[in-house]
């Protein structure tokens, strides 16, 4: 799994990029926590676009991430979902859970 990020005014944008699943999602959610608390102060915005795997493991860092955000007021916004990882938010019900958009422009608008 492959972490990029860039700065879009108060968004950091997240790249994920490669297989997320139990193997690599402690060290993705600690890098993920860590950008979170160097920032206090942005939302986050995860691109998902070359993400081509994820499991129940990798739901929960969303999750996770959402919540440690709510806390401080802040946003998680998700993008460029494929269907493979679309599909896993349906069945679990947890695409309304989500600000989820088709491109990063539209989703960075929206904050």
């Amino acid at each position: 799994m492959e972490l990029k990020t860039k700065k879009s005014n108060n968004v950091i944008v997240i790249y994920l990029a490669g297989r997320l699943d139990v193997h690599l999602s402690a060290d993705v959610e600690k890098e993920i926590n860590k950008i979170i608390s160097d920032d206090a102060a942005s939302h986050l915005l995860l691109n998902l676009q070359d993400v081509e795997y994820m499991s129940s493991s990798g739901l929960r860092i969303f999750v996770s991430t959402m919540r440690i955000l709510k806390e401080s007021k802040r946003k998680l916004f998700l993008c460029n979902m494929n269907s493979a990882v679309k599909k896993i938010f349906e069945v679990v019900e947890l695409m309304d859970m989500f600000d989820i958009y088709e491109t990063e422009e539209e989703a960075l608008r929206s904050f």
